[in-house]
């Protein structure tokens, strides 16, 4: 449930997962970032900013999307993207993060970035590093045939 007007600024979601959105009443508008190297960089800067809040990050991105997601919508957003929502009206919206073996190497890479800014445990992954290690036994008993 988001209450008319609320807006959850820039961020990657957690671990680098996907996400998923369903918007079964009102709508959202997310601006969103391709996590590109360059815009990951330009991401952590903007977090470094001791008043990021008050500058909008896609403005720094080489590129930044406007999608709004109305009722009985539903929305992907795939590994990485960098985005932030809006709500312009009160809304129920389900969704749900996950982790898949598509893209291990850009969810890596986003686990990196959030451990460079110190992100609070409260705002990561739950036990993502033992998740890892379990898919990469997993993984290598598929490539050898066990």
């Amino acid at each position: 449930m988001s209450t008319k007007d609320s807006y959850t600024d820039f961020h990657i979601d957690f671990g680098g997962t996907s996400v998923w959105y369903h918007v079964l009443k009102g709508e959202k508008i997310f601006y969103l970032v391709r996590p590109t190297e360059r815009n990951l960089r330009a991401f952590y800067q903007w977090c470094q900013l001791p008043n990021c809040s008050e500058k909008f990050f896609g403005e720094m991105a080489d590129q930044c999307y406007r999608l709004t997601l109305r009722k009985g919508q539903t929305l992907f957003i795939p590994t990485g993207w960098i985005h932030a929502v809006l709500t312009p009206t009160d809304s129920l919206v389900f969704g749900g993060n996950f982790l898949h073996k598509l893209n291990i190497r850009l969810q890596l890479r986003c686990y990196e970035l959030e451990r460079h800014l110190n992100m609070p445990n409260k705002f990561r992954h739950p036990s993502y590093e033992t998740l890892n290690w379990y898919t990469a036994q997993y993984l290598l008993e598929d490539l050898i045939g066990e």
